[in-house]
């Protein structure tokens, strides 16, 4: 692993490290009763000391109405942490008190914190892979397993034994005595809500959200597709504060985002910028390789390093700073509802059937990177964690897959790439207010189907907006008050799309990120002028010989899943700077 990579955090721990962490992060570590402190790349909140520091991790520290100051973190991290809970995620903090170092982070579980409870050594950090590589621990199999078929993590998993992810909403203490967790307060259940006061309570909270936000920081980016989540954050913005605003647009090959993103922002005097994935195409072997080993050290080696490093490097040309993104609009119109919507029960073969066809198909390893044993194991375990992500949701189909989405996908694989680049930009999520969301969850599947939720949401914010159409799509108007021809459009769309996943998994080919195919065959260039980087994984039990050194001898081409998941097995594998 490469320390020069790790994102902004700490590492505690009651054992024997204080030299190690001195090297590895350049901070002497304070200590606090047992426990040794690390902290780096942040500093102590509200007047806290070096001595007895309460650091955040994050640099969102919101609420709805505004930013949080730093004194009343430093109180509620000594007296409540769990009061934290609500804030915007990601949100996570860190405070060192005379016997102990206590932790905690936002309700969704954005910011990942890390923990373990060997008998010998207590230890809770930011980073999965630090605390892997100083106490020895290897992979787990498990881990691999659902990682090689979703490409991202599920629950409290992760890719190294004896390490957990801090459940969301959840909050920690590390002594003597070890890690105590104390779980996240189970939310009142709420009763159904109404449709048109639904519309309403959302409208007011991606209001009040942005209008704070944007007297906070008046420069901030409101990153622009065609899409419709874009389209709600710019529509809750007053027409009177869009003129110079500011918004960026990433030119991908085949969207149509751009277009529809100038005419909007032609329409409201707004600053547009829009770059492409050029950049990606000029590195050199050498330096594809860095870029995706870094990402997979800033992702503690838990989602697609490939894909952020592209990303990444596509990004340069834009001006950082504070960015609105629409991440969050998946959940409230069913990411994963297929068919009629309406009450239902499942069981495990549903659970395989949702895993095969919407989940594994995009991000899953080729066949012939892993062993055929390990291979057929891997399939049926990751299913059986989709099965229980599924059951902790409840036992109706449609609000499960909802939870699944909300609870898992979003923090684990969306939470991860928000935190890796969170050193270089501040990204805002205003639709993940717990606010907006609690909304949404009151509302009957049905009313959340084929957006229609959303279509009225956007005509309550700004009807002039929800006239204009979408990329690709029908203004959403049509989502708000459906035709019969509009039902029937969107049937026939989802039946060509079930028809281009059918094809895709019949094929067994996944789709690769923007600029991931350039940079992953670079990647794979520098392994076969570098063999010996591969030595490790190829090494591994469950990883086939015969497949690598078909890769490295030129045979087999790798699709950027497989390239991504190799190269979070050899960062996983390497001994901290390079000892």
């Amino acid at each position: 692993m490469l320390a020069s990579a790790l994102r902004p955090g700490f590492f505690a721990t009651t054992g024997e490290v204080a030299s190690d962490l001195r090297e590895i992060t350049g901070v002497s570590p304070s200590a606090h009763g047992d426990v040794a402190l690390s902290v780096w790349g942040r500093d102590p909140v509200g007047g806290s000391t070096t001595d007895r520091p309460t650091i955040v991790l994050s640099r969102v520290v919101r609420r709805t109405d505004g930013t949080v100051p730093g004194a009343a973190i430093v109180e509620a991290m000594r007296t409540e942490p769990a009061r934290l809970g609500d804030l915007l995620p990601p949100f996570a903090a860190v405070q060192g008190t005379a016997d102990a170092v206590r932790f905690t982070a936002d309700w969704m579980g954005f910011e990942h914190v890390f923990h373990s409870s060997d008998p010998q050594r207590a230890t809770a950090s930011s980073s999965a892979l630090l605390m892997a590589q100083t106490s020895g621990a290897g992979f787990d199999e498990h881990g691999v397993a659902v990682q090689s078929l979703l490409g991202w993590q599920l629950g409290g998993l992760t890719l190294f034994t004896g390490v957990r992810k801090l459940a969301p909403g959840a909050s920690g203490r590390i002594d003597g005595h070890g890690v105590s967790i104390v779980p996240a307060v189970a939310a009142k259940e709420r009763p159904a809500v109404d449709m048109r006061i639904a519309v309403t309570e959302a409208a007011d909270v991606l209001r009040r959200s942005l209008s704070a936000l944007l007297d906070d920081h008046p420069d901030a980016v409101l990153q622009l597709t065609g899409g419709m989540d874009s389209r709600l954050l710019l529509s809750a913005i007053p027409p009177s504060r869009r003129r110079g605003l500011h918004a960026m647009t990433l030119d991908v090959p085949g969207a149509g985002d751009v277009a529809v993103a100038r005419t909007l922002a032609e329409r409201f005097g707004m600053v547009h910028q829009v770059h492409g994935l050029a950049d990606v195409a000029d590195l050199s072997p050498e330096e594809a390789w860095e870029a995706c080993r870094n990402e997979a050290t800033r992702l503690d080696g838990m989602s697609d390093p490939v894909a952020l490093a592209a990303q990444r490097i596509a990004e340069r040309a834009f001006p950082q700073g504070v960015r609105i993104s629409g991440l969050g609009g998946e959940v409230a119109r069913g990411f994963y509802y297929v068919g009629s919507v309406a009450d239902r029960p499942y069981g495990r073969r549903e659970a395989e059937r949702l895993a095969d066809w919407r989940m594994f198909v995009n991000e899953a390893v080729e066949p012939g990177m892993l062993t055929e044993d390990f291979t057929a194991w891997a399939h049926e375990r990751a299913v059986d964690e989709v099965h229980a992500a599924l059951r902790a949701g409840g036992d109706e189909w449609f609000r499960a897959t909802d939870e699944l989405y909300l609870r898992h996908r979003m923090q684990r694989w969306a939470g991860a790439t928000d935190i890796a680049v969170s050193n270089q930009r501040i990204v805002v999520n205003p639709m993940l207010d717990a606010g907006f969301l609690d909304v949404v969850s009151c509302l009957a599947p049905s009313d959340k189907a084929n957006a229609r939720f959303l279509g009225r949401l956007q005509m309550a914010l700004d009807p002039e907006l929800g006239r204009m159409p979408l990329d690709g799509r029908p203004a959403p108007v049509s989502y708000a008050e459906p035709t019969t021809w509009d039902g029937a459009v969107r049937a026939y769309r989802t039946g060509a799309r079930l028809a281009r996943k059918a094809t895709q998994r019949l094929r067994r080919g996944n789709r690769a990120p923007a600029g991931g195919e350039v940079l992953a065959a670079k990647v794979v260039q520098h392994w076969r002028q570098h063999p010996e980087l591969l030595a490790v994984p190829a090494a591994l039990p469950f990883v086939s010989q015969q497949w690598v050194d078909e890769v490295l001898q030129g045979r087999i081409e790798p699709r950027p899943s497989a390239v991504a998941l190799l190269t979070n097995l050899v960062v996983g594998g390497e001994p901290v700077n390079g000892r």
